[in-house]
């Protein structure tokens, strides 16, 4: 049986992936910043907004003031990390409303 995950529990997914393959470059790398940075906030416990939101704000610090220990991929991998955050947070869950019983749902969000 295979288990499908939702839109949302996807991008999770690729945020986790995307902090697992950083943590392992910055171990290989012995890029001591940065990985500070990245256990401030990681793994994540859940993945609620605020958590999302912390690891996003933590990210980005770690881009604004340590640019210069970032080489392309990881920089572009944090870029991305930044996008997939936004769109978990800054967009919120849909929720379905039944207006009359036996009526189609109105999709709010």
């Amino acid at each position: 049986m295979i288990a499908y995950l939702s839109e949302r529990e996807n991008v999770v997914e690729q945020v986790n992936l995307l902090c697992l393959r950083l943590f392992d470059k910055w171990c290989d790398t012995r890029c001591v910043t940065a990985l500070a940075y990245l256990m401030h906030c990681w793994p994540l416990m859940d993945s609620t907004p605020a958590a999302l939101r912390r690891l996003g704000e933590t990210m980005s610090d770690l881009r604004r003031y340590h640019a210069d220990q970032l080489d392309g991929e990881g920089f572009q991998a944090l870029c991305e990390m930044a996008d997939l955050i936004e769109e978990l947070v800054g967009r919120p869950a849909r929720t379905v409303r039944l207006k009359v019983f036996g009526e189609m749902p109105e999709v709010a969000g």
